[in-house]
């Protein structure tokens, strides 16, 4: 870039001195010298150069992108043979509304279009973040979709979907908002929206309305991420502050996708002895909590580790940052450490840092350059893309085994999956010590395995 903007400056001298210079009359450009077959060679070669330059600059990912994009698809096809890398048919997603009492609920429904519209499907209720609608975890809604099942999403409460336009987002009181979204009241009163929702879409589908009729509800798991992680573990039995449980009366899932569990107090492994299972829980040790309100990552950890054995497993992806779990199309692309500490010292690119004038730029009427932002970690973001290749393929696994009693989703997850994963993930049985588990993945700078 820097020598793109260099050739810039050197057309723009060359035009202001050959054709453009000042004369008596500013209207009046001053005529040209005919070229001679020298300056016109030159001057094709320097318009050549530049333009190669640009295309090299906007015309696609470099070689080395390319190849770590080849080595992601390879890796997911070599992974569980019932997840559907590259679907056949695609996903269609509905945008739904419900109207109860005086409320509206907004809902999408994910399905694979191949599959027959009237055919019951095996459900996944998934339960987004904190500040996320309905529209959200399109990764994982993708995938599960693609491999057979229904993905209904709703956020219920509409606070927890507004929450980052809300005045103490607005003041900057993060670690107060999420102690807000997060208090077990709010829990109570989002469990309780969700049980009356679906309690109302079951009686649509036993009315026999679309879609909701293509809904099989005996073969259905609830899957969450961050706040929506916190409503499924509850629901999967976790206790509150003062011992009491919460149930829906309108499903009794058959299987919980945990992702992000937002474990926020020193964990008791009590707690955790009479969950209700199968649970897969899904975290690793780049899983900050960026509220405040996990004091360590390896708190996420704990539930599995106290849980009795064959009651779940706890998938670790170390390379996975907390919001790429999110499951956007676009997670956060990691920094390069010494960015991410430049910008903690108050260099860089900050805004209003090392001891300058807040809002008061340069003197002179001069404007300030915006900074050139810092280059992204190519390489942990590849690790990243492979470790939520592995999270993906392992859920769908998981889901195949509990909701479609498959044999070949059981012996893959206990014979193959480590194998499969390597380096970039470990599926450990509940009830297994943290000293069993693999040091945390760290970037290397040396060739990945093909």
């Amino acid at each position: 870039m820097m020598l793109l903007r260099s050739v810039h400056r050197v057309f723009h001298r060359r035009s202001m001195m050959r054709g453009f210079a000042p004369t008596d009359s500013p209207s009046m450009p001053r005529p040209r010298a005919a070229p001679t077959p020298q300056r016109s060679v030159a001057g094709l070669v320097a318009a050549l150069s530049a333009t190669l330059l640009i295309a090299a600059c906007g015309g696609g990912p470099p070689k080395a992108r390319v190849e770590e994009q080849q080595q992601q698809r390879d890796f997911a096809n070599r992974g569980y043979v019932g997840a559907v890398v590259a679907p056949t048919g695609p996903v269609s997603v509905q945008g739904l509304s419900v109207r109860l009492r005086n409320d509206v609920y907004r809902l999408s429904l994910s399905a694979s279009s191949g599959d027959a519209t009237d055919t019951p499907r095996p459900m996944v209720l998934y339960l987004p973040g904190l500040g996320e609608s309905d529209s959200a975890g399109h990764a994982w809604r993708q995938a599960w979709a693609a491999s057979g099942y229904a993905v209904l999403t709703v956020q219920v409460l509409d606070d927890d979907a507004n929450a980052w336009g809300s005045e103490l987002a607005r003041a900057a009181e993060f670690h107060q908002l999420g102690r807000q979204h997060f208090a077990e009241s709010e829990l109570r009163r989002r469990v309780a929206r969700l049980d009356t929702l679906l309690l109302e879409l079951r009686r649509l589908g036993q009315a026999a309305e679309r879609p909701w009729r293509s809904l099989d509800w005996s073969r259905l798991a609830v899957a969450g991420f961050d706040l929506g992680a916190q409503t499924a573990l509850a629901l999967a039995g976790e206790p509150l502050s003062d011992g009491s449980v919460l149930h829906l009366q309108s499903i009794t899932p058959r299987a919980t996708v945990v992702i992000s569990p937002q474990v926020m107090r020193e964990p008791q492994p009590a707690d955790y002895q009479a969950i209700r299972g199968p649970v897969l829980g899904i975290t690793g040790d780049h899983d900050e909590d960026l509220l405040g309100l996990v004091s360590q990552t390896r708190w996420r950890r704990a539930p599995w580790e106290a849980m009795p054995a064959g009651r779940g497993w706890l998938l670790r992806v170390d390379a996975v940052r907390h919001t790429a779990f999110s499951g956007t199309e676009a997670p956060a692309t990691p920094e390069k450490p010494d960015a991410a500490s430049r910008r903690a010292e108050g260099g860089g690119g900050g805004g209003g840092g090392g001891g300058r004038r807040r809002g008061g730029g340069m003197p002179g009427g001069m404007t300030r350059m915006a900074p050139v932002p810092d280059m992204p970690d190519y390489r942990a973001l590849h690790e990243q893309q492979l470790g939520l290749v592995a999270a993906r393929q392992v859920s769908v696994a998981f889901l195949d085994q509990q909701l479609k009693s498959s044999t070949a989703a059981s012996d893959w997850l206990a014979t193959q999956a480590n194998g499969w994963m390597g380096r970039w993930g470990r599926l450990i049985p509940s009830g297994s010590a943290a000293s069993a588990m693999p040091p945390p993945v760290r970037p290397t700078t040396t060739p990945l395995p093909r």
